[in-house]
């Protein structure tokens, strides 16, 4: 999978929001790098810094942390998500290890630069409030769907993510879901009936 030229990255961070164009989009792009990695590269490490954080362009990925030297799934990401973790993204560790799902392309950004640029450029500020309000909606429904029984939660996710099915490995949805691998076995069971 080949990176992106300077123009495709320009064009897809135009896309992302509306009033990111013109001399905040070019400004952005100067701050953005294309790279390719195969499945299985950990982007991110759980007690390590990093500097930058990501757009998923095309693939998947999945953020866990540790408990009790189990890994616990903490969510997915598709194409058109943000990959970041709020302790990576504030400067300090990351609090979730990200792990790619199957091969990816993304787009590179440095969080110092980015936030740099918000706070100087109001159209920035704007798209990265956006980020952070839809980091914040996507919190408030993990902790929703956590509260719902095993059934219900496999339901609600399937139903608003169909392509979990597709792209991630029962180990990991049970994990996310928050149950053993034999009880998706037998949700899914009775659902299929």
């Amino acid at each position: 999978m080949s990176g992106m030229t300077n123009h495709e990255i320009t064009t897809f961070l135009g896309t992302l929001q509306d009033q990111v164009a013109g001399e905040s989009l070019a400004k952005l792009s100067a701050i953005s790098t294309s790279i390719s990695l195969p499945k299985g590269t950990t982007l991110m490490e759980e007690g390590s810094a990093h500097d930058y954080f990501y757009i998923l362009v095309k693939g998947s990925a999945k953020a866990y942390h540790w408990n009790d030297g189990e890994a616990v799934c903490n969510w997915f990401a598709f194409e058109n998500d943000v990959l970041t973790t709020i302790g990576a993204y504030d400067g300090g560790a990351s609090n979730e290890t990200i792990e790619l799902l199957e091969d990816v392309k993304l787009i590179q950004i440095n969080t110092n630069e980015f936030n740099h640029l918000s706070k100087h450029n109001l159209n920035i500020g704007r798209l990265s409030f956006h980020w952070f309000s839809e980091y914040t909606k996507f919190l408030s429904q993990q902790v929703e769907l956590q509260s719902l029984p095993s059934l219900d939660r496999y339901e609600k996710i399937t139903k608003a993510h169909p392509e979990l099915l597709q792209r991630v490995s029962l180990t990991d949805l049970a994990s996310y879901l928050g149950m053993r691998q034999e009880t998706l076995s037998r949700v899914r069971a009775k659902v299929r009936f």
